[in-house]
């Protein structure tokens, strides 16, 4: 008997994952590997086979992987999900011909600078057009730093995030996934369409980005012959930007719903019906956040993040509880602590992860810091979410997972602060949500806003020849 599974492959900054499930949400199998970056001279970057050597090689162990378990196999979906503002530099021949540049690399600050300098059109019109602050994330930056490197800009150039490039060299079309062209810099969130304006005045050709397809949309089957024969033929769909795949996959993507995904970052993925009006996108971008389009159609999320996570390892390092079993006692410990010491105070969880600050006086123990450093975190998260509601109202539910949330003492403070909140057991919802947009795309099952519960069994480390 053959089992028919959807695979959901998650290409992140740090590690990558692949999930298998069958058509029936029960998860099978969970493999992951190191992102491939190198440092260089002027900062971080991978190249584009290295990307997809990677993703092939997550492929083909998850389906193995799957195969020990339950038998022969088939996979009828694939759903590749991911970083979004790295991207691959195609030439007229459909060759990459550039590095791609690592999201969080800062090269292309001085070319929009330069760009600034020429005419204020862009900096004034950016916020209110793309929904981005006018810095070096966008991939925007990284064109006009490959430019003034010498790589040309043609009409005939493409230039496809990676979790496209990595459909289309799977075999399907080259397309524009809306949520993760929101983050070029390039699209007008009026209209969904290229910023014509923009990319002229930016020296940019208006016809860099292909044709725009919605996530879960077949774009082909996949047809690469050094993977698995149980892959072969099965339709392919690029998922979309890692956040709010992850909210599809726990189901926090209704009208006026937001996710909380509590990693190194404490991010919000709001999701919002219909178009925001370029005011708000303005308000939203001044505040610190963004605002593009959902991996759902019709529906605009509005993102944004503080560095919790980090303020949260960071304590933890700080009061030596590095072990499962330290943890596991300050988690407990601070469960009972009630009204803070006098003067105990923590800080430094701002969105460009600032030094943590610890201020105490006498009779402060472990549990005390830990317990302030769970509420500090949640009451930034809380004030993150008040920033937001007061420009595009109130939301009505919020589910909350990452890693941090496995610890009863950061689900008690973060309860405390944020409303309506509910807890989602799943460890790896990116993934997740990427073999649900695949089961869409093939056929297999209509996609359920409502999420899936169950947790997927822990992921197995794979070597895929990459550097760490």
């Amino acid at each position: 008997m053959t089992t028919e599974i959807l695979v959901g492959l998650d290409l992140g900054t740090t590690s990558s994952k692949a999930i298998a499930q069958d058509v029936l949400d029960q998860q099978i199998a969970l493999v992951e590997a190191a992102t491939p970056w190198t440092t260089v001279a002027g900062g971080t970057e991978t190249t584009s086979e290295a990307l997809f050597a990677l993703a092939a090689g997550l492929l083909a162990d998850v389906v193995h992987l799957a195969e020990e378990r339950v038998g022969a196999v088939r996979v009828v979906g694939v759903g590749v999900a991911g970083l979004a503002e790295s991207g691959v530099l195609l030439d007229g021949s459909g060759e990459a011909c550039a590095p791609v540049i690592a999201w969080f690399d800062k090269r292309g600050t001085r070319e929009l600078e330069q760009a600034a300098t020429r005419t204020r059109f862009l900096p004034e019109q950016f916020a209110r057009r793309t929904g981005l602050p006018w810095d070096c994330q966008a991939a925007l930056a990284k064109l006009l730093w490959l430019r003034s490197a010498g790589v040309p800009l043609t009409p005939g150039h493409r230039w496809s995030s990676v979790p496209e490039w990595v459909v289309h060299r799977l075999g399907g079309r080259l397309v524009r996934e809306p949520s993760l062209a929101s983050r070029t810099g390039l699209i007008d969130q009026a209209t969904g369409a290229v910023w014509h304006d923009g990319a002229v005045a930016a020296g940019v050709p208006t016809s860099l980005l292909p044709p725009a397809v919605p996530a879960g949309t077949v774009t082909g089957t996949l047809r690469f012959p050094h993977l698995p024969r149980a892959l072969q033929g099965a339709a392919l769909t690029v998922a979309g930007h890692d956040h709010p795949v992850a909210a599809v996959g726990v189901g926090a993507v209704g009208p006026d719903e937001l996710f909380n995904s509590s990693g190194t970052a404490d991010v919000i993925a709001r999701s919002l019906p219909g178009t925001l009006r370029d005011d708000d996108r303005e308000l939203l971008v001044r505040a610190g956040l963004s605002a593009g389009a959902h991996v759902l159609p019709g529906t605009t999320l509005v993102l944004g993040g503080v560095r919790g996570g980090l303020l949260l390892r960071r304590i933890l390092g700080a009061l030596g509880a590095t072990g499962p079993s330290e943890r596991e006692w300050l988690d407990l410990a601070a469960l009972g602590i009630g009204e803070l010491p006098l003067g105990l105070e923590v800080s430094g969880a701002g969105p460009t992860g600032d030094d943590v600050v610890l201020r105490l006086r006498d009779d402060v123990t472990p549990a005390h810091v830990w317990a302030a450093a769970t509420r500090y975190t949640a009451a930034e998260t809380a004030a993150l979410i008040a920033t937001i509601e007061s420009i595009v109202g109130s939301h009505r539910r919020a589910v909350a997972s990452g890693g941090w949330t496995r610890m009863a003492s950061v689900r008690a403070a973060k309860r405390s602060a944020v409303e309506h909140l509910e807890f989602s057991e799943l460890l790896e919802p990116g993934v997740v949500g990427a073999a649900l947009l695949a089961g869409q795309a093939s056929g297999a099952r209509p996609l359920r806003t409502g999420g899936v519960c169950n947790a997927p069994p822990e992921p197995i480390p794979v070597s895929t020849g990459g550097n760490p």
